[in-house]
C-alpha cells in the first residue's frame, strides 16, 4: 500500500544525514528529479541545487530552528539538466544531547505556480493601462500611504484625487476592521479577505481586499484590489461557493447535461475559446469546437456516455482567432439525490507549452545563432546519405569548412562582430552549397556541407570552389570590411571512409592541411594526412615519459615596474627538450597535456620548482620578488590542488606572499562553488592571485568584483599594433583605468619597444613584461636580472 501511496502523491519524501548525503528518498522521486531512488541514495543533496547557496541557507535555517519546520522555495536541477522550482518543507533531526543528525522533509514541484507568479510580478508596467478599465478598485500604498489608484477606486469611495493623496489606506476601512487590515499588511498576507469599507459619506459596505507586495522602482509597495461585495452578499450561498471555487479558476470549466448541452461555463472559458460566456449556455458541447477537432470531441463524448473519464489534447481556436491547444479532462459528476446525469469538462490552454516544446525540438536540431542544422542533425543526415549511397552505388561528399582569422576578429572586435560574421558566413555557405545539399554548423567557426548522391569528386570540388569564391568578398559589418576566408577539407564516401565518424575525422584532417597550405583554399583528404595525427600521438607518448625527468624545466621572464624599471617578479615558463623531438614549444604540447590530464603532475612540478627558485632569490636579498605560476583549469580543479600549493610553499620555505598564481578566465565561466572556495582559501593563505590574458576570452567585470584578484594581466595580443591601431590603444587604456579604479595592479605582456613602454607609463600601467627587457632565461641566468634597473 505504501509504494502505491508514494506513487500517487505529488510530494517526495527524503532524509539526509548530517553530512548532507541522501540516506533515503521515496520511490516517486524519479517523477520529480528524474533519478531513481537507488541513484539518489548516497548522493550529496547539494548536487540537486542550481544555487548551492540555497542548500546552505536551508541547513542554516534548520539548525537555527532546532527542530521547527522550515519552508523555502528553491531551484533544483533534474537529472537531464533541466531546472524546476520546488517547495521544500523540512525539519532537523537532533539527538537528545542536541547533536545534529540530519534533515528530513518533503519536496513538491511548484514550477507552474512559480512561473505564473513570476509572470504576474513582471507585469507591473501593464497596471496603468489596465487598471482604469478594471471593475475592481485598485490602489497602491507605500507604508500605508496611498500613492496611486484607478478610477474605480475613486468611484467606490467618492473622494477626490487630491483628497486620496493625503489619505492612508486605513481611511477607507471601517474603524472596527482597521486592526485586522493592518495585521494582514504586517504579515504580508496575500490572499483575499473581507472587511467593511467606509465611503466619504460615512456609509459602510462589505468589500473584499486582495493585497500583494510589489516593487515600484526601489520602493516596497503593496498593490491592493478592492471589490464591492454588496451584491454578492445578497446572492445565494451556493452561488458564492461556485464563484469562489470555479469562477476564480485559471482553467475553463463547463458543466454539460446528459443531452450534451452546456449548463454552465466559467469566465475562463472565454479566454480559451472564441465564444463569449453568455453565448455558451444552452449550446451543444460538440458545437463549441472547430470541425477539425470533431473526431477527438466525438471520442470524448462516447467515453463519457459509457461512464468513463477522458483526457487528451484538442486543437481549437482562441478568442483572437488563432489556433490554440487545449488540454481537456472530462468526467461524470455525481450529485446525491439527483437522477440527472451531468458531466464536468475542464480545459486548460497549453498553447504556450506546445510552442515551447516545438521550440525545444527546434533547438535540439538547429543552431541558435545561424538557424542552420546543428551537429546532431548533420550527423543524422550524413548517416542517411551514406546508407542511400551504399544502396545506389553513388558517392557522398563531406566538406569541413573553417573560417580563417575568425578568432582574431572575435577577440579584437568582440563577440557581437563574431556572431554577425557567423550569420553572414552561413548565408554565403547556403548560396555556395546550392539546393539539395545540407549546410550545418558543427561548432564555433566550423561548418559542414553534406552532399549526397553525387557522381564523384568534381561535383564536390566545384562546391568547394564556390565557397572559396563566396568568402573572397569582404564581410561588411557596422561599416567595417572584414576579411574572413575559408579553409575547406573534403572527404568522399566510400574512398575516405565508410562511416560518418571516419568521414568527419578525415575531412577535418584535410581542412587542417588546407590551413597549413596557406588557408583560403580546399584540400582533399589523403592517407598521408594521418601522419600528422600520428605525430600528435607520439608527442603525447613522449610527454608521458618526460614527466618527472629533467626534460621538463622552467625558464623565467622578468616583470618590470614601468615607473622605476625595477624587477618586481619573475614569471615561470615551462619548457620541454626531448631527446628525439628536440625543443618543443609550449603551444605544441601544453594543450595535449591538458586533454590527457598530464598537466596535473606537470603543474605540481612547476609549482615546486618555481617556489624553490624564488626562495633562493629571497635568500639572496630580494625579499620583495614574487614568482608567477600559470595554473591550468584542469590543474585548478584537481582535488589535491590546494594541498599541492601548501606542500610547495612548505618544502621551499617561500612565504605565500611571494607566490602569485595566474588563473585563466575560462576557469571562471562555470561559476562553481568550489572555484569560489579555492580562490578564497588561497587569498586567506596570502597567495597573490592574477587573472591571466584579460580581454581575450569572456571578460566580465563580475569576475573582478566577485573573486579576490590582486593583479590583471593584459594579453600580449593587445600590444601588437597598440600604438598604430586606435581601437586597440583605447582598449588597453580602458582596461588599465578600470583596473586602477578597482585597486588592481596591471601587467602588460608582450612589450617589445620603448615606445610601448612609454605609453604604458603615461596611462599608469604598473608592470610590463616582454622581449624589451629579456627573453625567458634559465634559473641560473634569471638571478642576474633581479638587481638590474631596466630604465637606467
Amino acid at each position: 500500500m505504501l509504494p502505491i501511496l508514494f506513487e500517487r502523491l505529488g510530494e517526495v519524501f527524503f532524509r539526509t544525514g548530517a553530512d548532507g548525503v541522501v540516506e533515503w528518498v521515496s520511490p516517486n522521486v524519479s517523477q520529480l528529479l528524474g533519478y531513481s531512488p537507488q541513484e539518489m541514495t548516497g548522493m550529496p543533496a547539494s548536487q540537486m541545487y542550481v544555487r548551492p547557496t540555497d542548500r546552505d541557507a536551508l541547513v542554516a535555517a534548520v539548525l537555527a530552528g532546532k527542530g521547527a519546520a522550515v519552508n523555502q522555495e528553491v531551484a533544483q536541477r533534474r537529472k537531464d539538466g533541466s531546472t524546476i522550482w520546488t517547495l521544500m518543507s523540512i525539519c532537523g533531526d537532533f539527538a537528545a544531547d542536541g547533536t545534529f543528525l540530519g534533515i528530513q522533509g518533503v519536496v513538491r514541484d511548484i514550477t507552474d505556480h512559480w512561473q505564473t507568479r513570476k509572470t504576474l510580478e513582471d507585469s507591473e508596467d501593464r497596471f496603468r493601462r489596465l487598471s482604469d478599465v478594471a471593475m475592481e478598485a485598485i490602489c497602491i500604498h507605500y507604508q500605508g500611504k496611498i500613492i496611486d489608484f484607478n478610477n474605480a477606486f475613486e468611484n467606490l469611495f467618492r473622494y477626490t484625487r487630491e483628497e486620496f493623496l493625503q489619505m492612508w489606506a486605513w481611511d477607507v476601512i471601517d474603524p472596527r476592521d482597521i486592526p485586522r487590515a493592518k495585521e494582514m499588511v504586517r504579515v504580508q498576507y496575500e490572499d483575499p479577505y473581507e472587511v467593511r469599507g467606509l465611503r466619504k459619506d460615512g456609509s459602510v459596505f462589505p468589500m473584499e481586499i486582495y493585497s500583494k507586495h510589489s516593487w515600484m522602482g526601489e520602493k516596497s509597495v503593496r498593490v491592493t484590489s478592492i471589490r464591492d461585495l454588496t451584491q454578492r452578499k445578497q446572492a445565494e450561498a451556493t452561488v458564492r461557493l461556485l464563484s469562489q471555487a470555479v469562477e476564480q479558476s485559471p482553467v475553463a470549466v463547463l458543466v454539460v447535461n446528459g443531452g450534451g448541452a452546456v449548463q454552465y461555463a466559467n469566465s475562463a472559458h472565454s479566454a480559451v475559446s472564441s465564444i463569449p460566456v453568455g453565448s455558451v449556455i444552452g449550446q451543444p458541447l460538440l458545437g463549441l469546437f472547430p470541425p477539425k477537432a470533431r473526431p477527438a470531441v466525438d471520442e470524448m463524448w462516447r467515453t463519457l456516455c459509457q461512464g468513463g473519464e477522458w483526457r487528451g489534447e484538442i486543437q481549437a481556436q482562441s478568442s483572437g482567432g488563432s489556433p490554440c491547444w487545449l488540454q481537456v479532462r472530462s468526467s461524470t459528476v455525481s450529485t446525491p439525490g439527483d437522477d440527472d446525469t451531468h458531466y464536468l469538462v475542464v480545459m486548460e490552454d497549453v498553447t504556450v507549452r506546445k510552442e515551447q516544446e516545438r521550440r525545444l525540438q527546434h533547438q535540439a536540431l538547429f543552431d541558435g545563432l545561424t538557424d542552420l542544422p546543428n551537429r546532431v542533425q548533420a550527423l543524422e543526415r550524413l548517416s542517411h546519405e551514406i546508407e542511400s549511397a551504399r544502396d545506389a552505388e553513388r558517392k557522398v561528399a563531406l566538406l569541413f569548412v573553417d573560417l580563417d582569422e575568425f578568432k582574431s576578429i572575435n577577440d579584437s572586435l568582440g563577440h557581437e562582430y563574431g556572431d554577425e560574421l557567423l550569420i553572414m558566413a552561413s548565408e554565403r555557405l547556403r548560396r555556395a552549397a546550392g539546393p539539395g545539399n545540407m549546410v550545418a554548423r558543427f561548432g564555433g567557426d566550423e561548418f559542414l556541407v553534406i552532399m549526397g548522391d553525387i557522381a564523384g569528386a568534381p561535383t564536390a570540388e566545384a562546391v568547394a570552389a564556390a565557397v572559396v569564391e563566396e568568402f573572397a568578398v569582404p564581410f561588411t559589418i557596422s561599416r567595417r570590411d572584414l576579411i574572413a576566408t575559408a579553409s575547406i577539407g573534403l572527404a568522399l564516401y566510400p574512398e575516405d571512409g565508410r562511416t560518418p565518424q571516419t568521414l568527419l575525422r578525415n575531412a577535418d584532417t584535410a581542412m587542417y592541411q588546407a590551413k597549413l597550405g596557406g588557408r583560403n583554399r580546399s584540400c582533399f583528404f589523403t592517407a598521408r594526412m594521418n601522419e600528422e595525427a600520428e605525430t600528435r600521438l607520439k608527442i603525447e607518448g613522449e610527454l608521458r615519459r618526460a614527466v618527472g625527468t629533467d626534460q621538463l624545466f622552467l625558464n623565467y621572464q622578468p616583470l618590470v615596474e614601468v615607473r622605476t624599471g625595477r624587477v618586481l617578479g619573475m614569471e615561470a615558463l615551462l619548457r620541454w627538450k626531448n631527446p628525439e623531438l628536440g625543443n618543443m614549444p609550449p603551444d605544441r604540447f601544453i594543450s595535449q597535456a591538458e586533454t590527457s590530464g598530464l598537466i596535473v603532475p606537470i603543474g605540481r612540478m612547476v609549482l615546486q620548482s618555481a617556489c624553490r627558485a624564488a626562495r633562493g632569490w629571497v635568500d639572496a636579498g630580494h625579499a620583495h620578488i614574487r614568482v608567477c605560476v600559470n595554473v591550468s583549469p584542469r590543474q585548478f580543479q584537481d582535488a589535491a590542488f590546494l594541498e599541492d600549493v601548501r606542500a610547495a610553499l612548505s618544502a621551499s620555505g617561500l612565504p605565500a606572499t611571494n607566490l602569485e598564481l595566474e588563473i585563466t578566465e575560462g576557469l571562471l565561466l562555470a561559476e562553481r562553488a568550489e572555484v569560489d572556495s579555492v580562490l578564497n582559501t588561497l587569498e586567506s593563505m596570502g597567495v597573490q592571485l592574477s587573472i591571466d590574458d584579460f580581454g581575450t576570452g569572456y571578460s566580465s567585470l563580475s569576475y573582478l568584483e566577485r573573486y579576490p584578484f590582486d593583479t590583471l594581466k593584459i594579453d600580449r595580443s593587445f600590444m601588437i599594433g597598440m600604438l598604430e591601431r586606435h581601437e586597440r590603444k583605447v582598449l588597453v587604456e580602458t582596461i588599465v583605468a578600470m583596473a586602477n579604479g578597482l585597486g588592481l595592479k596591471v601587467i602588460a605582456e608582450g612589450v617589445e619597444t620603448s615606445e610601448q613602454l612609454a605609453h604604458l607609463d603615461a596611462i599608469n600601467c604598473d608592470i610590463a613584461q616582454g622581449y624589451l627587457f629579456s627573453r625567458p632565461v634559465p634559473e641560473a641566468e634569471a638571478v642576474h636580472l633581479l638587481a638590474r634597473n631596466f630604465l637606467l
